[in-house]
């Protein structure tokens, strides 16, 4: 994704935090999304904007982190070509804190955890195609 961008904690504390942080937002991606999966009618909606809800006061951090990293930057304002590279630099760095691994790999390094906190982003990678592959190819009835 962002290959020429560091990610930096001010120290094994701040790195616990982050690894905190996206792992209650994996957490509640994986359970909000076996509940729609398994859900219909009106209790399909009602996970649905429970979830995303959810999801979005989850990643407030993670935006407070993503400008901290990246401040504003006025010529990012042209719309159509920041649409077409895939958003804002910021953007970008914030969709990397949520599911990259690079950000992971640096918070390790920085806490001296294991490396089991990639197996477990690869993990809630995996679940979320198995997720949509469901969506697409399950029978309807």
């Amino acid at each position: 994704m962002l290959h020429d961008f560091a990610y930096t904690f001010d120290g094994a504390e701040d790195a616990r935090t982050y690894l905190r942080e996206i792992a209650l937002l994996w957490s509640v991606w994986i359970v909000g999304m076996a509940a729609v999966l398994l859900s219909h009618g009106g209790a399909l909606i009602l996970w649905s904007v429970g979830l995303l809800i959810l999801l979005l006061s989850l990643g407030r951090p993670l935006l407070t982190r993503a400008e901290e990293l990246v401040p504003v930057n006025e010529s990012e304002v042209k719309a159509v070509r920041n649409a077409l590279r895939g958003g804002t630099t910021r953007d970008r760095v914030l969709r990397e804190l949520a599911y990259g691994t690079r950000p992971v790999q640096a918070a390790l390094a920085i806490a001296g955890l294991s490396r089991r906190w990639v197996v477990t982003r690869h993990v809630v990678v995996v679940l979320t195609i198995l997720g949509l592959l469901f969506v697409l190819l399950a029978p309807r009835s």
